[in-house]
């Protein structure tokens, strides 16, 4: 997502030096990527961070995710990012090493979690940007475990990235901000990440997800409902219908609730 109109490599000198003296200057200038964290069973988009793409971005990000969640380590399927060490400092402890009466105490040492599951697609291009292979590697814990995982939510069979890759379509769908050198495109920062936050509030209550309708009525006649529809949040258990957009804005949402 690039919210200057130029991407950050095609940036002048001229330009780098303006974002010197001038930090909000700094901060709309260039890309702009959104952090997504999808649950693969709803589609329920948990966690979105925007920032610069970098790997103390990634622990900014990963650090959100464990707050709202409980805590323990999920498994992580990502394409091939630096998300490996922002994992691990953010999925550990650390234990004190034992002192040995000379010189200065050891540092503690690192434990990384050993719930912790992680696995990467790795996608090569040609030239054009066309994919030319796409492969699997196991960052941290074993295929089979990895495996049984995906496969029970019975909505995928092998390691992918589908439903991250699913709602950026959605994303770039609906939000014209994301449609660089047009007249649409973000000028600034602030107003990009609100319209993406509140377009992942819509898709989360107010879409409905074809993968999560639930047969009522198989005997259905026509004009008669066969399917009860679902939204992710319906899933999640967060609410018992698809909110409407009057609905999602003119709720108001108990503050104990508010994460």
């Amino acid at each position: 997502m690039v919210v200057h109109s130029q991407k950050k490599k095609n940036l002048t000198d001229e330009d780098k030096q303006l974002a010197v003296l001038d930090p909000e200057l700094a901060d709309n200038q260039g890309d702009r990527w959104s952090f997504v964290a999808v649950l693969p069973d709803s589609g329920f988009i948990h966690t979105v961070h925007h920032s610069k793409r970098t790997v103390e971005q990634a622990e900014v990000f990963l650090s959100k995710v464990k707050q709202k969640s409980d805590k323990m380590a999920p498994l992580f399927l990502s394409d091939a990012w630096f998300y490996e060490q922002a994992l691990y400092n953010t999925y550990c402890r650390y234990e004190p090493k034992p002192y040995c009466g000379r010189g200065r105490p050891a540092h503690p040492v690192q434990i990384i979690d050993e719930q912790l599951k992680y696995a990467q697609v790795y996608k090569e291009r040609d030239s054009k940007g066309k994919l030319k292979s796409l492969t699997t590697r196991i960052i941290k814990g074993k295929e089979k475990e990895i495996l049984a995982i995906v496969r029970k939510s019975g909505r995928s069979k092998g390691i992918n990235t589908s439903f991250v890759e699913s709602r950026n379509q959605k994303y770039r769908k609906d939000d014209a901000r994301l449609s660089r050198q047009t007249m649409c495109h973000s000028k600034k920062a602030r107003y990009h990440d609100a319209h993406a936050d509140f377009l992942t509030t819509v898709v989360n209550y107010c879409r409905q997800n074809e993968a999560l309708k639930e047969l009522i009525n198989p005997n259905a006649k026509r004009f008669e409902t066969k399917y009860r529809r679902k939204s992710p949040a319906m899933a999640e258990g967060l609410t018992d219908k698809i909110l409407t957009i009057k609905e999602l804005l003119m709720t108001r949402v108990p503050k104990s609730t508010i994460l």
